[in-house]
């Protein structure tokens, strides 16, 4: 056997490999996503839904302030109010009324391959209402039929302006003709979803169970203040389960029934989540839940991350474009692989055949 032969035929090869997979970056193409113009429907009824609560805010002598919205998307609420429940980033909320949120979410729906008709489950606390109405943004341009149940607790700077939970910034929303969408229930968060927080004053109050309770009543909807987390759970899943089939489950926010609250829930990675390892025994959040039934979901947490993973600006211009990787693809041929593989396998076969004889 000649070695050096050998040799040179394998690095001719290698050489062959390397040079099909370099030429085939270099003629990577980006292209316009097949749902961009979803995306950019999606994108613009946010942000009219976006002005018109801030509208509806300073009718109601609630202007948005200035100095924590600076582009007065109505989204950012109050450092504390009776329905706040835990401390909040600000920059965090900021970032989450992006418009491109509302065209990220109709991507992920196109990877997962949804079809008008199709109905999925979401989970939201008060704690990012903007990502709320996103995803029923993206659920109104693609026929996506959503069963929403939020909360009415929120952290800091979220949706805690009495008048403008979640809950009511989607029935503003209804009656305006902006959302086809209203809450099918709605639960009064914080500590167990039983609606009382000892975050902001030295003893548990109860002022955001009272206030769940009656805006259940208002709005005609059931209010689930079960005492035991298995019985909140279950009534949750009865209602999404009226009609066809989930097909995703969305979580907004950290709240308990969706989140979980166990060491699991946390290593849950944001964004959209194929169905794994994860099951219902190791977390309690529905989260967990539908992911370990084989059902994928988007978890919506931990927004900076989530924005600077997808080119969405933190504590930008929440009307600024949408990010290039959000509505465009990389498209790499696969010719000049195919092409160096073919080399490569020639400068091997021939060699050894030739070595045969």
């Amino acid at each position: 056997m000649n070695t050096r032969a050998t040799t040179l035929r394998v690095m001719l090869a290698l050489v062959s490999l390397l040079g099909g997979i370099l030429l085939a970056r270099a003629l990577v193409r980006s292209e316009e996503h097949p749902a961009a113009s979803v995306m950019q429907a999606a994108a613009l009824r946010l942000q009219r839904a976006e002005q018109a609560i801030a509208q509806a805010r300073r009718e109601q002598g609630f202007p948005p302030d200035q100095e924590s919205d600076p582009f007065s998307t109505g989204m950012i609420g109050l450092p504390s109010s009776p329905l706040t429940t835990t401390s909040g980033d600000i920059v965090a909320k900021r970032t989450s009324t992006h418009r491109a949120f509302a065209a990220l979410t109709v991507r992920w729906f196109h990877e997962l391959g949804l079809h008008p008709g199709d109905r999925i489950a979401i989970g939201a606390s008060g704690s990012f209402p903007a990502l709320l109405l996103a995803v029923l943004s993206a659920c109104a341009e693609t026929g996506i039929e959503p069963v929403v149940i939020p909360s009415i607790g929120a952290s800091s700077y979220g949706a805690n302006i009495p008048g403008y939970t979640n809950a009511e910034m989607l029935e503003l929303l209804y009656r305006k003709g902006l959302l086809p969408f209203r809450a099918a229930a709605l639960s009064p968060g914080g500590e167990g979803d039983r609606g009382v927080s000892a975050y902001f004053s030295l003893e548990p109050r109860t002022d955001l169970y009272e206030y769940a309770l009656s805006l259940a009543s208002r709005l005609g909807v059931r209010c689930i203040d079960e005492p035991d987390a298995a019985a909140n759970r279950a009534q949750r899943l009865a209602i999404y389960s009226q009609g066809a089939p989930i097909r995703l489950f969305v979580n907004i926010g950290g709240a308990d029934p969706n989140f979980g609250n166990d060491a699991v829930s946390l290593r849950i990675r944001p964004g959209l989540v194929m169905p794994s390892a994860y099951s219902e025994k190791a977390t309690g959040g529905l989260l967990g839940y539908f992911l370990g039934r084989g059902i994928p979901a988007l978890h919506l947490l931990d927004i900076k991350s989530l924005a600077l993973a997808h080119g969405i600006p933190v504590d930008g211009n929440p009307w600024g474009e949408i990010p290039p990787q959000i509505l465009y693809f990389s498209r790499m041929p696969r010719w000049p692989l195919l092409a160096g593989l073919m080399l490569a396998a020639f400068a091997l076969v021939a060699g050894w055949r030739r070595e045969q004889s």
